[in-house]
């Protein structure tokens, strides 16, 4: 499964096609490569660092269930986590991470060791063109980190180490 972690960096071509500029491939193609490529390298010891924590009580709707409603009832917590159906962290889709990214806001240490591995998955797969930043600030404020071990935290230095590298306009 690591190599499953490794994500092609787009060509040229499709990061055209997606609207980047033209200048800016040209100027910067090259090193955004050589970015990803270390991001993939970091990417696939996720498994092997995060392994299989337990499904959270606060699942993705659940903590967006907070963030709109406050409070909730154990039923609604149950309603809300029925909609989120992974039960392994490799489950959950790059898109719900785009979705719900005010999630380490509203969530717990038990959802935190469960969803973040997923988050910085999608992050490093866009890596350095990623847009989403959620995974990258709650890396730096380190709240809920009690169930993180050591060997997770030394990855996620690395992890912010890589984005301080490639993008100075991280203050990490």
């Amino acid at each position: 499964m690591p190599e499953s972690m490794r994500v092609p960096f787009p060509t040229r071509e499709e990061l055209r096609e997606s609207g980047t500029r033209m200048e800016a491939i040209a100027e910067h193609y090259d090193r955004w490569l050589v970015a990803h490529s270390e991001a993939m390298d970091l990417a696939v010891r996720l498994p092997d660092v995060f392994g299989d924590p337990p499904r959270p009580r606060v699942t993705l709707h659940v903590a967006r269930g907070y963030d709109d409603e406050w409070i909730l009832t154990e039923k609604r917590c149950r309603e809300l986590a029925a909609l989120d159906p992974e039960l392994h962290w490799t489950e959950v889709s790059a898109e719900a991470t785009r979705q719900f990214q005010e999630y380490f806001t509203f969530s717990d240490a038990e959802g935190w060791r469960f969803y973040l591995p997923a988050f910085l998955r999608h992050f490093l797969a866009d890596f350095p063109l990623c847009h989403w930043d959620a995974v990258h600030t709650a890396c730096r404020r380190r709240t809920h980190f009690d169930l993180i071990t050591q060997p997770q935290m030394a990855f996620i230095d690395e992890f912010l180490a890589l984005c301080q590298t490639w993008d100075s306009t991280w203050d990490t």
